[in-house]
Order: structure tokens, then sequence, then C-alpha cells
């Protein structure tokens, strides 16, 4: 069963079995998951469903405080019994509402809380949103039917599994490689070795990402809360453009924080 949170908001369109476009529930016409004029509430939405319009509903995420997290491939095996590593991570730290995908093999968790940026991040079939996003529906509850606030989860899910990702540098192996890396230069100075560390510009798109990534290898390094703020702060005021809003920076500073102590 769809929790009657999310069955109160006014996020709600339609989609059909061929594709995952969104569609308007009260007319033949494709919706924006970036317009609310285009979405409906769940009764008519449902309404169109069940007249034959389309087979499927989706939920529009609308940044208010709604996240969800789509896995592509959940189970470890072809009979969809045993769920993965990954998956079995994310659903029991979130033990938040979740349900079966479209396709049977992956899952769609919601959870209350939010995002230190907009959009979706991608990482082996793992994707997060709170906004400009949608989710074709299915009510397959599996697990957890309640849908909880979870922030601790939220933080925990971007900085184990959006900290890093993972690039093929050829057919034979994958390394791991950080999202923004700063640039570390060694040099003898008056006989002296010094170290200088520079940090390369970030352009927008990644910014969000970049400063996560950068701030989870100050919090490795020991900084503190306070120094993890400035640093970055120093970072978004002079290599991102354009800078993160103060908000979105604390946001940021927040979710490397709840990560102390987990490794």
């Amino acid at each position: 069963m769809i929790p009657r949170e999310l069955k109160e908001l006014n996020q709600w369109v339609c989609c059909s079995k061929a594709n995952k476009i969104p569609m308007k529930a009260t007319e033949p016409k494709a919706a924006s998951s970036s317009d609310p004029s285009t979405w409906a509430s769940y009764d008519t939405a449902l309404e169109s469903v069940a007249d034959g319009n389309y087979e499927y509903l989706g939920f529009v995420f609308n940044d208010n405080g709604i996240v969800g997290i789509d896995i592509d491939i959940g189970f470890e095996d072809e009979q969809n019994i045993v769920l993965n590593e990954m998956t079995y991570d994310i659903i029991t730290k979130c033990h938040s509402y979740t349900e079966l995908s479209k396709s049977g093999r992956g899952f769609h968790i919601f959870v209350k809380g939010d995002l230190p940026f907009s959009g979706k991040n991608n990482r082996e079939g793992l994707e997060i949103y709170k906004d400009s996003r949608f989710f074709v529906m299915t009510g397959k509850t599996r697990y957890y039917t309640e849908l909880v606030e979870n922030q601790d989860a939220i933080d925990y899910v971007l900085l184990k599994y959006f900290g890093e990702k993972e690039r093929p540098r050829n057919t034979s192996r994958i390394i791991k490689q950080r999202i923004y890396e700063p640039i570390q230069t060694t040099k003898v100075v008056n006989g002296k070795i010094v170290i200088t560390t520079e940090y390369p510009h970030i352009q927008e798109g990644n910014r969000n990402n970049s400063l996560l990534s950068l701030g989870g290898q100050l919090l490795a390094a020991g900084m503190s809360q306070g120094e993890i703020y400035q640093e970055l702060s120093r970072i978004n005021s002079s290599k991102v453009h354009p800078p993160l809003s103060e908000r979105e920076l604390q946001n940021v500073v927040r979710s490397v924080e709840k990560y102390r102590g987990r490794n």
C-alpha cells in the first residue's frame, strides 16, 4: 500500500507500459517533472488508470521533504529472492517505505529528509532524488510500509555510495576514483620539502557532489566540523562557479559531519 502521506500530495502523474514518460492524468498529453501545473491528485491519477488510460501511477518529487532512492538491480540471483549487499544495506538503513520497481528487479525507497543537491546522482544503477524526477509506482510493498524521517540514512547513503565512483580505466580492471580530488605538488625550497595543494575549479552541475567528496576527505583527515565548514566555504567562494548558497553549503557540511564515527 502506498503511504497516505504520499497520496495526500498533489504530485501525481500517469505512465504507460510502453515507456517511462510522465503523462497528465486529465488528458493525453505529456506531463513535466518540473511543472506542478501538469500534475494531479492521487485520486485523479488513480481514476485515469482505473479507466484504462494508463497502466501505472507516477509520483513526482518536488523538494518538499521527501527523498527517493532508486535501485536498478536489487537481487543477487535471477529468481529475485536474495538481496544483493548494497540493496540490503540501503533498505535496512532507511527502514522506510520500500516497493518493487516496475521491472520487478529493483526497488524504490521513499524517506523523509533532504539532499545537499537537486536532481539525481548515479553510481552502479543507484540514483537518488529530491525534485524534478518521478518514480513509476507499483505499490508492491516490501519490508517497510511506513514513510519515516531518517536524515541519518540519507547522509549515510550519500557518503558511502556517492562519495566515490568507479570508472573503467581499461577492460581488465576497475579502480575507484574520487569525484573531486585536490592536486598536490611536492617541491624542494631552500632544502626543505614543501607540499602545496591546488583545488581545481568546480563548474555548475557537479558542485554539491564535489564539495561533498572533498568534505569526506577532510573528515578522514581528522578535521573538525568547524574546520571543514571553513575550508569548504573558502573553496566554495573561490573555486565554485557559481558558488552554492549558504543553505546548500551548510547541508553539505551537515551531511559530511553525520558520517563521523561510522567508518
